[in-house]
């Protein structure tokens, strides 16, 4: 039972991290965007859609990055191993956990994105984008 309970308390935690990781990206963000709008969009470099897509791929690489170096303390020190040694599944559970835990960080770099991207400061989109997140979980997405 006090092996579930760390689980559960363990998974909290890693749920707790989405606001403080959508507060770092979002005065990057913020700065990326003025400068898009300063000189490429009057140069008509590139289009919008582009400079968010290049965010989103760029954000992918350190989510992969983050992924990794969450995953293995999080899965193993935890003992969420533990429950998959009984049916033979480590490496099954174990993948499909890194993938939750990396869907999970793509999900908040790219929500956070678009919370921002229509608002003026990065102050104001970080309460926008904590209630609507309280409003994912409370509402189960």
């Amino acid at each position: 039972m006090q092996g579930l309970q760390n689980q559960m308390f363990a998974i909290f935690m890693l749920i707790m991290i989405f606001a403080f990781l959508v507060y770092q990206a979002l005065p990057n963000f913020i700065t990326q965007r003025e400068l898009f709008e300063a000189r490429e969009r009057p140069s008509k470099t590139y289009a919008w859609y582009v400079f968010m897509v290049a965010n989103i791929l760029a954000e992918i690489a350190w989510d992969t990055v983050a992924a990794l170096l969450i995953f293995f303390p999080f899965y193993y020190l935890v003992g969420m191993d533990a429950n998959a040694k009984p049916t033979h599944a480590v490496a099954e559970r174990g993948g499909l956990m890194f993938l939750l835990t990396w869907s999970f960080l793509i999900f908040t770099a790219t929500f956070g994105d678009m919370v921002i991207a229509g608002l003026p400061t990065a102050e104001i989109g970080a309460i926008i984008a904590l209630v609507m997140f309280a409003f994912c979980v409370i509402f189960c997405g």
